[in-house]
């Protein structure tokens, strides 16, 4: 019934568009399908970026890291008619000039024109020779596009019951590793449905058929749903290489690049950590390395910043592709025995852990003093093990306190739990997998530590677009942790020329702002890859003061097959000054606002809209979608009244937003908020305008 419901709404919403057109709505560029999906270290092709609403007028393409350049390519403008949600999008030509020492992975970027920015898309870097599908069928043995060795190649599954075939020469012996990028290079897209509520992303399979059309190898799922072989050639003659999706769907954004290769290959290393500033040993575990076994290469000191790095480790035959490493800031236990007893550490420390067969279990023993706190974090999936990790934490008499399986959004299957101590005395953390699995990829990495007060940060900031003179709306919010408390100053790093951003701290006792960007009226057409962050000052056990920065989390918005939103993980955040948009301005008055309980405040909203332009605006005090709300800024006990006028349609040009506060509101003085217009673009994606600033202080 809810899905039926979604649908109706959907339809509704595309009759209530009329005969609109891509010109009479500024939105977003919803990039859908790169191709070919990679490009050779040291080279420079020409890719096809496909987008539901016109990329004339790029300016920039953004990247998450520097090095790869990329310029639009299309000598006159193209035509987009505006599609509908599941659409391929329209291809537009791009240019790319790859260093030749970028390091091979996928990255992600973003584009820039002069009339928007867009959603998140993905490129990747590859060692090896492309080799792009030719066009006509090769989706059979005999009709198989031929191949030399090694091979990026890059094609696309573009209809259902699509197969694709590659053939290529091989000898008896020769050992290959075969891997296929198509989730990798596509998760992050905002809208993947291609049919139904189970059609998303392509499932490929790899099948490698032998010189008399034997199986010689097949792959499902092996980094996450991506395939993979490892492959030692029966016989002389000619293989071929077949890749579909298990369900045999297919869709024009099904692109995938596979590569096929005969030099060293990396999985995991042990240990997968090492401590910041210090060189370390470790085991590369993977195919090709050579006749030693295991095969030990050193890892020099690394200043990274703490987190996930990717570094390339030598082996006797070469160097492999760039394999992770976590970089922590703590010294590093590492794990070499069986655990037959539990393991003493102190804290704080990262522990290298390995569950080297099936059933397996790490255990380690810490003291621990009664109303302390203790956390626990592992690093597994996040470093390519195949691990499903579960945290365990006992008593002196083996009894189970607590337990912790998946993550959030962020850390996926890889767990984290904060604990608290019943009483003084020795406890024990355990690692096991969820399904009792184990080998040498099923590494971890534990990172325990006393639970001081700390913060995350969250939020709604994947873009904004700002035409000189107006300004957008973002909305943060905080995870306090371990009784942590304090004021947290909310910042956005980078911001393009001309933007800027209204000061903003969270109060104790709150734990979401408004972030208010502002453009001014000179402000040069322009875009910039930007940082939220949250800056705070927190005291820890011994009372010693410091300063803590943390950077915001961020998601994208992606349309779910239900017709819905969901939220993935992305590294990127841009901001865009534009061209005139929509809505032209949007003023509130008063600029200041006292409440206390028993007697609201009227604020008087006033928009400008754009020639043209009179689909219906919402005026809100939050970011929803429907009635799921995605961000606030209004403190605890305050709301908006049911009495506000909130919806302007056709020529109406103002409204008003009346606020409430309960006797248990939250006290602020001056805080920054802004009535948020909302302007609806396609069935998934909103344009959030904001006022100037309004200063709410709430009395007791």
């Amino acid at each position: 019934m809810q899905r039926a419901f979604n649908w109706l709404v959907w339809m509704l919403v595309i009759a209530s568009a009329g005969l609109a057109t891509a010109a009479e709505k500024v939105g977003f560029r919803h990039v859908t399908a790169t191709h070919p999906v990679a490009v050779q270290r040291g080279t420079k092709a020409e890719v096809r970026l496909r987008s539901n609403l016109t990329l004339d007028g790029t300016h920039a393409v953004l990247f998450a890291r520097p090095g790869i350049k990329m310029i639009f390519a299309e000598p006159k403008p193209i035509a987009v008619p505006l599609g509908n949600r599941t659409s391929p999008g329209t291809p537009f030509r791009f240019q790319v000039d790859v260093p030749a020492d970028q390091l091979p992975g996928v990255y992600e970027y973003r584009v820039a024109t002069t009339q928007a920015v867009s959603s998140v898309a993905q490129l990747m870097v590859t060692d090896y020779p492309v080799a792009v599908e030719a066009d006509g069928d090769n989706g059979t043995a005999a009709s198989a596009q031929k191949l030399s060795l090694p091979a990026a190649i890059c094609g696309v599954c573009e209809r259902f019951e699509d197969v694709d075939c590659y053939r290529f020469a091989g000898r008896a012996g020769h050992e290959l590793t075969l891997e296929i990028f198509a989730q990798r290079v596509t998760d992050r897209i905002h809208g993947m449905v291609v049919r139904g509520p189970a059609i998303y992303l392509m499932d490929p399979i790899l099948t490698l058929y032998g010189p008399t059309g034997q199986v010689v190898a097949q792959n499902d799922n092996f980094y996450g749903g991506d395939s993979f072989l490892h492959v030692k050639l029966p016989s002389d003659g000619d293989y071929t290489l077949e890749v579909r999706d298990a369900r045999y769907a297919g869709d024009p954004r099904y692109v995938y690049c596979i590569e096929v290769a005969d030099r060293p290959y990396a999985q995991v290393l042990y240990p997968p950590a090492v401590q910041a500033g210090q060189a370390a040993d470790v085991e590369v575990i993977g195919h090709l390395l050579g006749a030693q076994t295991p095969w030990i290469s050193r890892i020099p000191a690394l200043a990274d910043s703490p987190g996930i790095h990717h570094r390339r480790v030598v082996t006797s035959t070469g160097e492999t592709n760039p394999a992770r490493v976590l970089v922590s800031p703590y010294p590093q236990l590492v794990d070499q025995k069986e655990n037959a007893t539990a393991t003493a550490v102190n804290f704080p420390v990262g522990i290298n852990g390995r569950l080297s067969v099936e059933d397996d279990v790490d255990r380690f023993t810490f003291a621990a003093r009664k109303g302390s706190a203790y956390r626990f974090e592992i690093s597994a999936r996040r470093l390519g093990s195949p691990l499903d990790a579960v945290l365990e934490v006992y008593d002196a008499s083996d009894k189970l306190l607590i337990e912790a399986d998946d993550g959030d959004l962020f850390r996926g299957k890889d767990p984290r739990l904060t604990w608290t101590a019943p009483a003084d005395g020795q406890y024990t953390v355990a690692v096991r997998d969820l399904h009792g699995r184990g080998g040498p990829r099923f590494v971890y990495h534990l990172r325990a530590e006393p639970g001081e007060p700390d913060f995350e940060v969250f939020g709604e900031y994947y873009y904004a677009m700002l035409a000189p003179g107006t300004r957008m709306l973002w909305f943060a919010r905080i995870d306090r942790q371990n009784g942590f408390d304090g004021p947290v100053a909310i910042e956005v790093e980078g911001l393009p020329q001309g933007v800027t951003q209204t000061p903003v701290t969270i109060p104790p006792g709150m734990n979401h702002c408004a972030i208010i960007l502002s453009a001014a009226k000179d402000a040069p057409i322009g875009a910039s890859l930007v940082r939220v962050k949250g800056k705070a000052t927190v005291r820890n056990a011994g009372g010693q003061q410091r300063e803590l920065i943390r950077y915001g989390h961020v998601t994208c918005e992606q349309q779910n097959s239900g017709g819905g939103q969901a939220r993935w993980p992305i590294e990127t955040q841009i901001v865009g000054v534009v061209q005139p948009m929509d809505l032209l301005s949007v003023t509130a008055t008063p600029e200041a606002i006292e409440l206390s309980p028993g007697k609201p405040a009227e604020i008087v909203v006033r928009i400008e809209r754009k020639e043209g332009y009179t689909d219906a605006v919402t005026l809100d005090m939050e970011f929803k979608y429907f009635t799921q709300v995605f961000g606030s800024q209004l403190p605890p006990g305050v709301t908006m009244s049911s009495k506000s006028k909130t919806r302007l349609t056709g020529g109406v040009l103002e409204g008003k937003i009346i606020l409430e506060a309960s006797p248990t509101a939250l006290a602020v003085e001056r805080l920054p908020i802004a009535a948020a217009a909302q302007v609806s673009i396609s069935f998934s994606v909103n344009t959030t305008y904001a006022s100037n600033p309004i200063y709410l202080t709430v009395k007791k």
